[in-house]
């Protein structure tokens, strides 16, 4: 089975033009270990595999046969690849009670963001500061700073605008219709904030 996993990264070397040297520099491993890898001499760990897929620009899975034993231990969770999807009116309706609709792929910049979501934004009745049709990337964990898109956690309506503070350094929030949103310091700490749009296509 090892031996599969080497054909695989012969196979995936030389489709890529890529002399075993400029493997073994671009790895940090001896032209002999990368040829031991590939004749299935020498068994692969998780660690090369990691690190090969990084320099061929793969996840760690595609690096792998589908038979080798490492595919388990180096599948990517779920929660991982996805992040649950929130429609913006079911947000502004249920509040935290809401559902989420389905998911979708985790953008790199969501990567390892414990409690990431995304909301898609269908009407500007409860987002008027986004486009319709937008999805909005969430990390709960980042602190809201002033000029920030954020997720009005308070009571979802609106359900997001932007974060300002007038000359006097009150903080308030902002939809792009310009209606003015009160809040404390204390709500502030609330707010979660966007880390990224998609827009559609």
């Amino acid at each position: 089975m090892q031996h599969h996993d080497g054909v695989h990264l012969r196979m995936m070397r030389t489709s890529r033009g890529m002399s075993l040297a400029a493997l073994a520099t671009s790895a940090g491993l001896s032209k002999s270990e990368i040829s031991k890898l590939e004749n299935g001499v020498r068994p692969f760990r998780p660690d090369h595999v990691i690190r090969l897929a990084k320099i061929f620009g793969v996840g760690p899975t595609e690096m792998l046969s589908p038979a080798s034993p490492l595919r388990t231990m180096l599948s990517e969770n779920k929660a991982d690849t996805e992040l649950p999807l929130y429609e913006g009116r079911d947000l502004a309706r249920d509040g935290v009670d809401a559902k989420s609709a389905g998911s979708i792929p985790r953008a790199p910049q969501m990567r390892s963001i414990a409690g990431a979501y995304a909301v898609t934004v269908h009407d500007l009745s409860n987002a008027p500061a986004i486009g319709i049709g937008a999805t909005l990337l969430v990390n709960p964990n980042a602190p809201a700073n002033v000029g920030d898109l954020v997720i009005n956690r308070l009571n979802f309506s609106p359900i997001a605008f932007y974060l300002r503070q007038d000359d006097e350094g009150v903080i308030y929030g902002m939809t792009l219709s310009r209606r003015r949103v009160e809040l404390s310091i204390e709500d502030v700490e609330k707010l979660h904030k966007v880390a990224g749009i998609w827009f559609p296509h």
